[in-house]
């Protein structure tokens, strides 16, 4: 393999202009690579970061998998999943696309967190929006209450 990239870096020594446009092309795609696979959520993958997730993309079954016992029995999954496809047929911009970052959290006395989360709506015409969200989340991580 040596080799190889030995007769390359040869071949290529009396093309700058090729050599410069390759560098760019590989240093573009390292860039793809890292803006599109990297875990949006952070390094964590916390039920309150999977419920805000099931937000973004519209899975009102990941969402109600992230909630507490309790809440989950008060809040059947068909009830849940039937808001997640009722809001999917409101959205009256096609092509608006919807962003959600982790901004802070803190922990609660009695174990668990208050976790911060601003969603950001963005129509095809330019038209933005925001809504904060409050996630409390027990010591298991499972979300108590969102706000």
């Amino acid at each position: 393999m040596g080799s190889k990239v030995s007769a390359a870096v040869r071949k290529l020594r009396g093309r700058p202009m090729l050599v410069l446009n390759v560098l760019l092309l590989l240093g573009v795609c390292a860039a793809v690579y890292w803006r599109y696979t990297e875990d949006v959520w952070g390094s964590s993958s916390t039920p309150a970061d999977k419920f805000m997730q099931s937000i973004a993309t519209e899975d009102g079954g990941l969402g109600w998998s992230q909630l507490c016992p309790g809440l989950q029995d008060q809040v059947p999954r068909a009830v849940f999943e039937r808001q997640s496809l009722v809001q999917r047929s409101l959205q009256t911009d096609p092509g608006m696309t919807l962003t959600i970052q982790h901004v802070g959290d803190a922990p609660r006395p009695t174990g668990g967190e208050i976790r911060f989360y601003v969603a950001t709506a963005r129509g095809t015409d330019g038209s933005t929006g925001q809504k904060t969200y409050t996630l409390k989340t027990q010591s298991s991580g499972c979300v108590e209450s969102v706000e």
